[in-house]
């Protein structure tokens, strides 16, 4: 049976190109874990979409647009969820049933893509994902 892959978020995409993010060493332990083992690695169109808009104004910006551009070229190792319209939806009524939480839709659609591959854990320092039932693999900075 194939390993189940590790959901990226933007956090982790941001640390890791990022030398000066808090959590850069803890992304890069994670890249140099994941090579060496050959875990798959999932991400939504969503994630690309908040990877970019981060970046907007910033130095990074050309580079965030070349990793971008690999991951969607097929890099292997990555997947590509590139969400339906009933994964739309189902994000969608995800965010509606959780008022009481500040999930953004990017990650509601993150943890439906997770349920559809079957994924634990997540590649970010984001609670949220703790709070829908996931292991996040990288501890915020204090």
């Amino acid at each position: 049976m194939a390993e189940a892959p590790v959901l990226v978020d933007t956090g982790y995409l941001v640390a890791l190109i990022n030398q000066k993010d808090l959590l850069h060493s803890q992304a890069r332990a994670l890249a140099r874990a994941w090579e060496k083992s050959g875990r798959p690695l999932l991400i939504t169109d969503g994630v690309l979409i908040e990877f970019a808009n981060f970046f907007a104004r910033s130095p990074l910006r050309m580079l965030a647009l070349t990793w971008i551009r690999r991951i969607r070229a097929g890099t292997p190792g990555w997947i590509v969820d590139r969400p339906t319209p009933q994964m739309i939806e189902r994000a969608e009524a995800r965010y509606a049933a959780h008022p009481d939480k500040s999930w953004s839709l990017t990650d509601c659609l993150s943890m439906e893509a997770m349920l559809d591959h079957g994924a634990k854990e997540a590649a970010t320092p984001d609670r949220h994902f703790v709070q829908a039932g996931f292991q996040v693999l990288m501890k915020a900075s204090p």
